[in-house]
C-alpha cells in the first residue's frame, strides 16, 4: 500500500461540489448524478496514479469502485459525501467478479479471489491517506505482503495484520502479480535499466504494484553494494 496525500475538499470536481451544494444533507446512497459521479471517480483515479488505493493493481473506471475510507455503515456515517473520505479500489462489481472467476474453471472459492474494498466491508484497515501506511508492510519475493518486521509499536503491528487479513491482500492472484512485478524489476535492473526509469510515472500513471517493485529495487541495490564492498575488501 502506497501513501496517497489526503485530498482536500476544495480539490473535488466542480460538478460534484455543485451537486452537494444543491443537496446539503444527502447521503452517498442518494448520489445518482451520473456525470458528477463519473468526474468524481475520474479525479480520484488520477490522484491515485491509476492504481488501486489498497493493492496497487492497475485500475480504470470499468474495473473499480469508489471506496469510503470511513465505511458508510448503511448511511450512519456522517462522511459519506466527503471527498477526503473517498478513494478508488479495484473490482467494480463483486458478483460479476466472482462469476468471472468461477467461470474460469479454476475450482476455487470466492474468498480466494475477492479482495480490497469489497472484501473489507466495514472491517478495520489502514488508510492509504495515513502517512504510516507505506511503512506498515514488507514485500517478499514470494509475492506476499507481510507485517514489516521493523515495526515496534503494538498498535501499528496490529493495524498491519488487520489490513492484510481484512483486505485479503495475499489472495493468490495478487501474490502472483506482485511476484511478477518484483522479478521483472530484477530482470530490468540486471539488464542495466536504472531504478528511476523502472519506477517512474508515465503519463500520470505509476507502475502497478510499485511498492513491491520498489522493494525489489532496494534489495537489489543492497546486494550490489554488498558485492562491491566485498570486492573492495579483497
Amino acid at each position: 500500500m502506497r501513501y496517497i496525500p489526503e485530498p482536500a475538499e476544495s480539490d473535488a470536481p466542480d460538478v460534484f461540489k455543485r451537486w452537494k451544494k444543491r443537496h446539503p444533507n444527502a447521503k452517498y446512497s442518494a448520489f445518482h448524478n451520473l456525470k458528477a459521479k463519473a468526474e468524481l471517480k475520474d479525479s480520484l483515479i488520477r490522484r491515485q496514479k491509476f492504481l488501486c488505493c489498497y493493492c496497487e493493481s492497475r485500475i480504470t473506471d470499468e474495473t473499480s469502485h469508489i471506496e469510503h475510507i470511513e465505511p458508510q455503515r448503511g448511511g450512519l456515517s456522517h462522511r459519506t459525501m466527503d471527498y477526503a473520505n473517498m478513494a478508488v479500489s479495484c473490482i467494480k462489481d463483486p458478483k460479476k467478479f466472482e462469476a468471472q472467476n468461477e467461470g474460469g474453471g479454476l475450482g476455487v472459492l470466492r474468498d480466494s479471489y475477492l479482495h480490497c474494498g469489497h472484501a473489507r466491508g466495514t472491517l478495520p484497515a489502514a488508510s492509504p491517506y495515513d502517512p504510516r501506511c507505506s511503512r506498515l508492510f514488507a514485500y517478499s519475493f514470494s509475492g506476499e505482503i507481510r507485517v514489516n518486521p521493523a515495526l515496534t509499536d503494538a498498535g501499528e503491528i496490529e493495524l498491519a495484520r488487520e489490513s492484510i487479513d481484512n483486505l485479503r491482500l495475499n489472495v493468490p492472484p495478487l501474490v502472483n502479480l506482485r511476484k511478477i512485478a518484483m522479478f521483472e524489476t530484477l530482470r530490468l535492473l540486471e539488464a542495466g535499466v536504472p531504478p528511476s526509469e523502472i519506477l517512474r510515472e508515465i503519463n500520470g500513471r505509476c507502475p502497478p504494484f510499485v511498492s513491491s517493485a520498489t522493494a525489489a529495487a532496494d534489495s537489489w541495490k543492497l546486494s550490489r553494494k554488498s558485492e562491491i564492498d566485498t570486492c573492495n575488501e579483497k
